[in-house]
């Protein structure tokens, strides 16, 4: 069996199963459903608007945003104007350098500031350090402890306190007074200071 009427039932559409299930062979299932592809191509096409058609819906609103879309000129043509607040002047860039330059400064000084409270932290640390570190030589005294090895205290170098950089030592001075080489540093020596 062949599916009765195949031709006069064209309308009618069939899935590969449904026809399997009617006992239609391979070769044919093929055969119809390729048919009834082409017809529904058929129809696709028959349904297709001319390339010339134009929907009333879009044409309206293609009038209506020429109509309402004021005078717009494009910023090539001769006659347009850059509006007030568009307009970069030597004023507004310099105002905006001296805005950004407040602003890394402010940066840079919260970065001090974070720096410099973290630096006091490690002080306060230290402290306790040298603290804690007195206890135990007291602890190692009274237990009769060897007292010759020393406890360890924490130390912090001088590249820490910038601050400290212009203070000068007795011990500094007295190593750059006349006739002695200065600060250790082969500078040459000083042989007279100016009054």
């Amino acid at each position: 069996g062949t599916v009765a009427g195949a031709e006069g039932e064209a309308e009618q559409e069939y899935t590969a199963e449904e026809l399997e299930e009617k006992g239609v062979p391979k070769g044919e299932i093929r055969k119809i459903l390729r048919q009834q592809r082409q017809r529904k191509w058929k129809q696709l096409l028959a349904s297709k608007p001319d390339d010339k058609y134009e929907d009333p819906k879009d044409v309206a609103a293609m009038e209506l945003a020429k109509l309402h879309m004021g005078d717009y000129k494009l910023k090539t043509a001769d006659n347009y104007k850059v509006p007030d607040h568009l307009r970069i002047n030597a004023d507004k860039k310099r105002r905006q350098m001296v805005l950004l330059e407040e602003s890394v400064y402010s940066i840079k000084m919260g970065f001090n500031d974070r720096f410099l409270a973290l630096r006091d932290l490690k002080q306060r640390m230290k402290t306790n350090v040298d603290a804690w570190s007195d206890r135990i030589a007291d602890i190692n005294d009274e237990l009769g402890l060897d007292t010759t090895t020393a406890v360890w205290r924490p130390t912090l170098p001088d590249s820490e306190f910038p601050e400290r950089r212009f203070e000068v030592s007795n011990a500094e001075v007295d190593s750059a007074a006349p006739g002695s080489s200065v600060g250790g540093r082969g500078r040459g020596t000083i042989t007279s200071v100016p009054t």
